[in-house]
């Protein structure tokens, strides 16, 4: 790097994710040292410089060092230096104008630099000696050997690191070689991207396995946080959390009895830098679980994947036994002398494991008080449980059992930090970055509307003084007097825009002047555009007249399904067009350029495209064939196939609903209002029909003649007739075949 060295173990192996391959990385181990960089280099060449100018001008020597350019020139000089000698081994450092106009040159040997830098250069070995006792492994453990950055392009510095190497190797393996394959600033920029990548959900990327250590170490020290609660007397703790070489996204849990809050102090490197209290331990001991034994305390801690330390968890679990009923077990009464003899021998052998069954007990029930949740019923140890059994009380085949329940408290947490910059905000700090950041985006978006109204505003400006001054049919439509007062108010308006008023103005009053402007300029502008359209009018109501005609004459010719009707429709627009048309051109054939038009081209341009769709629709209505007669309809009712009057009825209605293609025709426009059945009874053949009935059937259901069907009407006959055609039984009947 430019102003430390860093060194790391790593180790890469090929992985597959998502049956794809790729690479699994895992960092063993990592050195830095602050004594060899780029830049520490690059300093030592240019205060070597500077006392050699000092030598060569000491007038100008104590001026010199307190010129920040001069020493700034040094600097850059010095870097392209460095680069010259890696590549060669004489260089000349030239500093044109270095102070005062005097210019400066110093021929440099390759020999020269390394004697300058032998201090750095020597402390080249500390960050790998690091890194390797970290990893706790040695040299001969490497395989290959990457240089990253722009120091190792030093020979000196490649020399160094392959001595050391060298030397710490055994001799009967091969030698490692400097690789020098990545450029160090694209390696960079590339593995923060995939590993920003790896870590959200928001980026399908190449899955990469990368295992990262920590090189601080972290302690934490537990202390009493209110010290009128009752606690033992310099009671503390101290516990190694994360050594120096920990995994990254590594857990910690902490477990305590006690029953008082608990400050926890957070220590990296020695140095505190973060402390927890936690607080409610002392009110739920004191209070709710007060005839309880002393809470559990865990506290779960995890090194994240940036490398810093929080706290995940932080409970108090009480246990509290309870007493439960159960069934009893059945006792087998037919136990012989052997078996009791046997179990009394066994006993003492299992005296042993049942010692031990206890110290697994109570480590169970620790684990439970981390893992369990509130409220859940665990049983108590084997050993206890037997104890438990012995003192039970068995009553009509029921017994008492003592189980232990886990009452979890949830500790609250207060964070604070020490001596590290930049801290996290707290959440009302958040809040008002947030609010802050806000109001300055809000300013920023009315900024940019106030240039963009500023912009047009001006644009405004120059564009219609351009159009007022220069153009033809604007100086045709508009007085000397108008055209002056609107180039006063351009004039006026342009030096307004660099007046402090307009600097400080908001978006309503730039609207408003622009608004101002532009009630004296369209209404010069809008005639000027009438008098430049008025001119393609006549060649364009030549051409949509045209169209009309010739459409008119072919729907006429070729399509004969189409109502006369129609095509008047079309004839007669086209005609009040033209009478509508040639009064408004007398019109305006006696106003003054200067006035308002008669009328807009605009409006002569939608009378003509109505014109011409209405043509258009003529030649999209098709030809319906009518539907042949069909014997099915009116069977079995009056109005059968033979009735000239239904025959006539169902082809006029075919033959007017295929006038004109569409089902909405002239014939269905009879009936103006269908739901109330107007137009349908006052049709000839309702009509007919009303007549038929009032003539055939009598108010009692009793006369059912047909004269569709040609019967007598005698009374006798009518009778039987009606009852044997009818729904067949009962009275009723006829009047429900009606």
């Amino acid at each position: 790097g430019a102003r430390h060295s860093e060194a790391c173990v790593m180790h890469f192996r090929g992985a597959t994710h998502m049956s794809k391959p790729t690479v699994s990385m895992n960092v063993f181990g990592c050195g830095t040292s602050e004594e060899v960089g780029g830049h520490l280099v690059d300093m030592k060449i240019a205060q070597t410089m500077l006392k050699a100018f000092q030598d060569k001008k000491p007038k100008l020597a104590e001026g010199v060092v307190k010129n920040i350019k001069a020493l700034k020139k040094l600097e850059k000089e010095a870097m392209g230096l460095k680069h010259v000698l890696s590549a060669n081994k004489e260089g000349l450092f030239r500093v044109e104008s270095l102070f005062e106009d005097t210019d400066f040159s110093q021929p440099v040997k390759r020999e020269d630099l390394e004697g300058w830098c032998s201090s750095v250069f020597d402390a080249v070995s500390t960050p790998i000696t690091k890194a390797l006792e970290a990893a706790n492994i040695t040299v001969a453990d490497l395989d290959e050997v990457e240089m990253i950055g722009g120091g190792w392009r030093i020979p000196k510095i490649q020399a160094l690191i392959s001595e050391h190497l060298q030397a710490n190797r055994p001799a009967d393996l091969p030698a490692l070689n400097l690789s020098q394959h990545i450029n160090g600033d694209e390696a960079m920029a590339t593995g923060a991207a995939f590993y920003g990548a790896n870590s959200s959900v928001s980026f399908r990327t190449k899955r990469i396995f990368f295992t990262d250590a920590s090189p601080h170490a972290y302690t934490l020290q537990l202390s009493v946080l209110n010290a009128s609660q009752p606690h033992e007397e310099g009671w503390g703790k101290n516990v190694e959390l994360f050594p120096a070489g920990s995994k990254l996204r590594s857990k910690k849990t902490v477990k305590l009895h006690v029953a008082f809050d608990v400050r926890a102090s957070l220590f990296e490197n020695g140095n505190p830098i973060i402390h927890w209290e936690l607080s409610g331990l002392h009110e739920a001991a004191s209070g709710k679980y007060v005839n309880l034994s002393t809470p559990l305390l865990s506290l779960k801690l995890e090194l994240d994947s940036s490398g810093v330390v929080q706290v995940s968890s932080a409970t108090a679990v009480f246990d509290e036994p309870v007493v439960v009923e159960e069934a009893a077990p059945k006792v087998d009464t037919n136990t012989t002398e052997n078996d009791t003899k046997g179990s009394e021998e066994a006993g003492s052998e299992n005296s042993t494991a049942d010692s031990t069954a206890e110290k697994d007990a109570a480590e169970k029930e620790a684990e439970s008080a981390e893992s369990g949740e509130g409220g859940e019923a665990a049983e108590v140890s084997d050993a206890g449980e037997a104890l438990a059994d012995a003192a039970a009380n068995t009553t009509d085949g029921k017994r008492t059992k003592t189980k232990i329940m886990k009452r979890k408290v949830s500790m609250e947490v207060a964070e604070t930090f020490e001596g590290v910059m930049p801290r996290p905000l707290t959440v009302d700090e958040l809040q008002q970055a947030i609010e802050r950041l806000q109001v300055f985006d809000a300013a920023d978006k009315e900024m940019q509307k106030i240039g963009a109204a500023k912009n047009a505003l001006e644009a405004y400006i120059y564009e219609s003084r351009d159009k007022i001054g220069d153009d033809e049919n604007c100086q045709k439509v508009s007085t000397e007097e108008d055209r002056g007062k609107v180039s006063e108010a351009l004039s006026a308006m342009e030096d307004w825009l660099y007046e402090d008023e307009a600097r400080d103005a908001n978006v309503t009053l730039l609207t408003e002047k622009l608004e101002s402007l532009q009630a004296l300029v369209v209404p010069i502008r809008s005639r000027a555009w009438e008098v430049e359209q008025r001119e393609t009018l006549p060649e364009l109501v030549v051409k949509v007249k045209d169209y009309v005609n010739s459409t008119l004459s072919y729907v006429e010719k070729n399509m004969t399904w189409v109502d006369a009707k129609e095509r008047e429709g079309v004839a007669n627009l086209t005609a009040k067009f033209e009478e509508w048309y040639a009064n408004l051109t007398e019109q305006q054939e006696t106003k003054a350029l200067t006035e308002e038009p008669a009328y807009t081209a605009q409006q002569v341009k939608m009378a003509l495209s109505r014109m011409q769709s209405e043509a258009t629709r003529l030649t999209k209505i098709r030809k319906i064939d009518p539907m042949p007669y069909s014997n099915d309809y009116g069977k079995g009712g009056y109005g059968g196939k033979d009735d000239p009057r239904m025959k006539k009825y169902y082809e006029e209605m075919m033959k007017n609903r295929s006038r004109n293609g569409t089902n909405g025709s002239d014939w269905f426009s009879n009936f103006s209002n269908f739901s109330g059945f107007k137009g349908w009874n006052d049709s000839e053949y309702m009509r007919s029909y009303y007549e038929h009935a009032a003539n055939n059937f009598s108010d009692g259901g009793d006369n059912d003649s047909s004269t569709g069907a040609g019967a007598d009407p005698e009374p006798e006959s009518a009778g039987a007739d009606g009852a044997g055609a009818g729904a067949g039984e009962g009275e009723d009947a006829g009047k429900t075949e009606l």
